[in-house]
This record gives structure tokens, C-alpha cells and sequence, in this order.
């Protein structure tokens, strides 16, 4: 009678339909989950002394899907950074035509900021792992250059024109102030809000250049 009843509920239960994750939800969740291992790793082993087969081991994941997402150990630090910049980017452009090209920055940056209080820790990290090595500081230093051209190029896209020093500099001068706004986040109390200070790095420059 067990039996019957068990087959019968087996045959009889409602089948329940898994909707499968598209392929590109699913490689952006390996990705995070061999990025968070990574930093996680350079931060309290250090950079030098942590493998590849490491980072996929704490990710639950082998080494041939760690390389197949990442060609090195470096590039997975810096790849959250990068995808922010071209986000950067593609906001900074949809800004009103009638702010000013410095305005419309200011804007951007501190948009690009607001909900940064739940990534605090990654972003905290990240920072300890940089720091843990030469060899990333460098590299660090190579992306902001990057940064720097992505963000001139923007400038000179949105105004129409090629991109000429006086775009370089803007990108330098406001890409330092977005810097030095994030630094006082990360050393000050955790009450501060990132883009209230990018807002006052921002304010506080345009008063010094009248």
C-alpha cells in the first residue's frame, strides 16, 4: 500500500520547470566568484605567493575555468575597474547638453558613487590587494592612464571634437579628485558617504579655479 501510494504521488506530483540561467548571467557570476576569491586572497596572502589553482580552488571552481575567464593573475584584479570606466563612460554621455563639460563630470561622478556603501568591503579589498604588490601598484598606475584616456575621449565624443590637451587634463584633474574623495571613504568612518565627498572635492575645486 506504501508502495502504491509512493508511485502514485511519484507519477501524479507536479512537475516543477527550472528556468535555466542564460549563459551570460551564469559567466558573469564565475567571473565575480573568481574575482571576490582573488582579491580576497591577495589581500591576506599577498600577490606574489597566490596561484591560479588557489583562487579557483576557493571559488569552487578548476584551474582550466579560472584561465578561461582570465589569462593571468593580474588581469582578474583590475577587471571590476575597468567595466566601471566604460560604465562611466556611457552615463557621462547621456548628461544634459547644458551642463558644462566639467559640470557634467562632476555629475557623472557622483552618480556613479551612490550605492557604493554595499560594496565597501570589495572595494576595501581590492585596495589591500593592490597594495600587497609592486607589481599590481604599477599596473594600477598603467589603468588610471587608461582611465584617463577613457574619460577624454568622452569629453571630446560628447563635444563633437577630437580629443585635444585641454580634455586630457580635465580627465586627469577630475580623475584625481574622484581618487582623493575615494581614499578619505576608505580611511574615514564608515558613516561618510563616497559620493556627498566626491560632490565636495568637486564643489570645492571649482570655487579654487573662479
Amino acid at each position: 500500500m506504501l508502495l502504491t501510494l509512493d508511485c502514485h504521488e511519484r507519477y501524479h506530483r507536479p512537475v516543477v520547470q527550472r528556468t535555466p540561467v542564460p549563459r551570460a548571467v551564469a559567466a558573469a557570476r564565475t567571473r565575480d566568484a573568481l574575482t571576490d576569491a582573488a582579491l580576497e586572497l591577495f589581500a591576506r596572502d599577498g600577490f606574489d605567493t597566490t596561484t591560479a589553482e588557489a583562487i579557483s580552488g576557493r571559488a569552487g571552481l578548476s584551474p582550466r575555468t579560472f584561465f578561461r575567464y582570465f589569462p593571468t593573475k593580474e588581469s582578474v584584479v583590475f577587471h571590476r575597474d575597468y567595466w566601471f570606466m566604460r560604465s562611466f563612460a556611457s552615463a557621462y554621455l547621456e548628461q544634459p547638453r547644458t551642463l558644462s563639460d566639467y559640470a557634467a563630470l562632476h555629475a557623472t561622478y557622483v552618480e556613479q558613487a551612490r550605492g557604493f556603501d554595499a560594496l565597501r568591503i570589495r572595494i576595501e579589498t581590492y585596495r589591500a590587494a593592490v597594495d600587497s604588490s609592486a607589481v599590481l601598484v604599477g599596473r594600477e598606475q598603467e589603468h588610471l592612464r587608461d582611465h584617463a584616456t577613457t574619460v577624454s575621449e568622452a569629453v571630446a565624443r560628447r563635444r563633437g571634437a577630437g580629443v585635444d590637451d585641454g580634455d586630457r587634463t580635465l580627465a586627469d584633474v577630475t580623475l584625481a579628485l574622484y581618487h582623493r574623495a575615494l581614499r578619505r571613504w576608505l580611511d574615514g568612518p564608515r558613516s561618510l558617504d563616497l559620493a556627498a565627498l566626491i560632490d565636495e572635492e568637486f564643489t570645492r575645486m571649482r570655487r579654487l579655479v573662479r
